[in-house]
């Protein structure tokens, strides 16, 4: 399998902020799951590509490494109301088929990596709900034959997080609105058009740093022993971004929504405790 195949589900991974009730449950799990993200090929395109196909989601439960419901990330320390996390995201690779991008070189799928900061300023042990604010400041680091730095992006995003008591037993669900700031070399590499690429219908335009637009995001999950059931949907707005007048932005906005289910078919007998910061109530 490609990088080109991996990430989008990666990526949808990285952002399904699932969990499961605070109790003892396996060190280690592989699942086999299936589902469909669709995602617009950057934040200010008009083009999107659906992605369904199988794939195998592994789980383990570390101490300070933890591929999990929640996503992949390191934990670095804690208490009842902070949390220091090394966090990931990606995007997806961009080929010249894209109309905008026609005859332009293909742009390498992208994971961001960096700290993250994570404050809970309010919780409710009623229907387990809590609000939480994030502040990941990550890199960016574009994928291709090596790995490229491509600049730095800064997120700061507030969600709500509630148990919903529906038919087949407890979900949860949680919505969030982010901001996004990016660095210079960020934005030139999605929305700069070089004069060598400049057409009568495509102008050279220079990016520059600065506010990236925000984001409405809210998903929908149940996990149960053997199964895991996710629905996501996000909205990405960039009609006020230092970038909103390149020629590569064709739409204010963009949706992307995934279904996803995993069966989780072997599981370590070695258990661990589990405690969900995200849904701790204290």
């Amino acid at each position: 399998m490609t990088v080109r195949t991996i990430l989008p589900f990666a990526a949808a991974l990285l952002t399904f902020h699932n969990a499961a009730a605070d109790d003892r449950l396996p060190v280690w799990e592989l699942g086999l799951g299936g589902g469909f993200i669709r995602i617009p090929d950057y934040r200010g395109s008009d083009e999107a590509q659906v992605y369904p196909y199988p794939f195998v989601m592994p789980i383990y439960r570390g101490r300070h490494l933890q591929a999990d419901e929640e996503g992949i990330k390191g934990v670095l320390g804690e208490t009842s109301r902070l949390r220091f996390d090394i966090s990931l995201d990606g995007n997806v690779p961009v080929t010249n088929d894209n109309d905008a991008r026609r005859g332009m070189d293909d742009l390498d799928p992208v994971l961001q990596i960096g700290p993250m900061l994570r404050y809970k300023p309010w919780t409710s042990p009623v229907q387990q709900r809590s609000l939480i604010l994030d502040l990941p400041f990550r890199a960016a680091l574009a994928l291709g034959n090596g790995v490229d730095y491509v600049g730095y992006a800064i997120t700061p995003r507030l969600s709500y997080r509630q148990r919903l008591d529906l038919p087949g037993g407890p979900w949860k669900w949680s919505t969030g609105i982010s901001a996004f700031y990016g660095s210079e070399d960020l934005h030139r590499y999605y929305y700069e058009v070089d004069p060598i690429d400049a057409t009568s219908w495509r102008p050279a335009y220079k990016a520059s740093a600065g506010y990236g637009g925000w984001r409405l995001q809210t998903n929908l999950y149940r996990r149960d022993p053997k199964k895991l059931v996710s629905v996501y949907a996000l909205y990405d707005d960039v009609r006020d971004a230092t970038f909103a007048d390149s020629p590569l932005v064709r739409s204010n906005g963009g949706f992307t929504v995934g279904v996803l289910v995993t069966w989780f078919f072997i599981q370590s007998k070695d258990l661990v405790e589990v405690k969900q910061w995200e849904w701790d109530s204290r």
